[in-house]
């Protein structure tokens, strides 16, 4: 079992606070994430998680940009239900350009999640709709507090330092290049270009291989990646796990990982077990802090951070942090809303005065534009039993009906 540590933070009346794990596992799947053969590997991640009823998550922002991104997400969710017995809730955040409200629905899926999902789609389009946004500050925040990140396909290809984009080669003829990624793993000293569907073979009479750059092609892409870049090829059918607290790499699943550096291979069969220290780029490098000391987090970290508080149900903390990322006038407000559901108890007339401060931050953030913000913090309060009522003479909460 992983070891825990109390989040540290305050602890609300009626709040219970998860406890916060090392980063979780990571696994890159090459191909066939719903298949009938990849059944084994998913039971085993999530047995890893050690927890009776797992919150999986299904990201759809990959794919976020095809005309099919409902269907795409529809067959996961019935893969996780009839092979794996599991709800898989969506969050259905595919641009920047989304509706405040559906920002806000994928931020609370995310935020209560420990399995998080993401597969098919672009790999370049996935990077700049994540990006500094919220939402990846969400899932990172999950990341670190123990939630597994499950990527196949072009998500895989997003969470490098070194992004290769597929469908501007392959489908457009653009010139050959590599993108800059996610870098997921580039606080642990691991500088990644990774491949998916490294043994592709559906181009029949030619070469698909590679993530259907063809070895011929594939051979340039490498020549313009640094010295220091580590190519990890993931078969199709096949799952790579980085277990950062032991710090190994394990590869599961029906293929096999192929790793490339300057002019080295090595190939690594299914049931291997690797350490870090053969894939780092040069000396171990700590693992990045969630924003650097003496620098203020973005407002987006922030959001990010706090939202994940907010789904483990420390809504001081959470407070607190969202405080960290606003301007002045909200973060005093912000903080004095913390302090007052440190302190709050059941009562309606002493909750009274907390919910109104909580009225008040929702329609400053709403003169503001943080609709996202907005939306998430009536979500959640409803979610605890307490509605907010819009009318024309201004915004009253009820306990909400059971």
């Amino acid at each position: 079992m992983r070891s825990t540590e109390n989040l540290g933070a305050p602890q609300a009346a009626g709040y219970t606070c998860r406890a916060v794990t090392t980063p979780g596992l990571v696994t890159l799947i090459g191909s066939g994430e719903v298949s009938a053969g990849m059944v084994k590997v998913h039971r085993q991640l999530l047995d890893d998680l050690g927890r009776a009823s797992p919150h999986a998550v299904f990201l759809e922002t990959p794919a976020g940009f095809e005309t099919g991104v409902d269907a795409i997400a529809a067959r996961f969710q019935e893969y996780f239900h009839t092979s794996l017995g599991l709800d898989l809730r969506l969050a259905p955040y595919r641009s920047r350009s989304d509706p405040p409200a559906q920002v806000a629905q994928a931020l609370e899926a995310l935020a209560e999640a420990d399995y998080i999902v993401a597969g098919p789609g672009s790999p370049t389009y996935a990077v700049e709709q994540l990006r500094d946004s919220a939402v990846l500050a969400t899932i990172l925040q999950r990341w670190r507090e123990g939630a597994q990140l499950v990527f196949a396909s072009a998500a895989t290809v997003a969470l490098g330092r070194h992004a290769l984009p597929v469908y501007e080669i392959y489908k457009v003829g653009a010139p050959l290049a590599w993108t800059d990624g996610l870098d997921l793993l580039g606080g642990h000293g691991l500088e990644l270009a990774i491949v998916p569907h490294w043994d592709n073979a559906e181009g029949g009479s030619h070469d698909t291989r590679a993530c259907f750059m063809g070895m011929d092609r594939f051979g340039r892409l490498q020549a313009l990646l640094p010295s220091s870049a580590i190519v990890l090829g993931v078969d199709e059918h096949t799952a790579v796990t980085f277990d950062p607290a032991a710090k190994t790499v394990q590869v599961l699943g029906k293929g096999g990982l192929t790793v490339v550096r300057g002019g080295q291979t090595a190939e690594f069969e299914s049931g291997r077990v690797l350490t870090l220290d053969l894939l780092r780029a040069g000396e171990v490098a700590a693992p990045a802090p969630i924003h650097a000391e003496g620098r203020s987090p973005s407002s987006s970290e922030a959001i990010g951070q706090a939202s994940a508080r907010i789904g483990a149900g420390d809504l001081p903390g959470a407070l607190r942090l969202a405080a960290e990322g606003a301007p002045p006038e909200m973060a005093a407000l912000l903080l004095q809303a913390a302090s007052g559901a440190r302190e709050a108890h059941t009562r309606d007339d002493e909750l009274g005065p907390l919910l109104q401060i909580l009225i008040d931050i929702r329609a400053a953030l709403r003169e503001r534009g943080e609709w996202a913000l907005a939306d998430g913090l009536r979500d959640r309060l409803s979610a605890i039993g307490f509605e907010l009522r819009d009318s024309a003479h201004g915004t009253v909460w009820a306990r909400r009906a059971e």
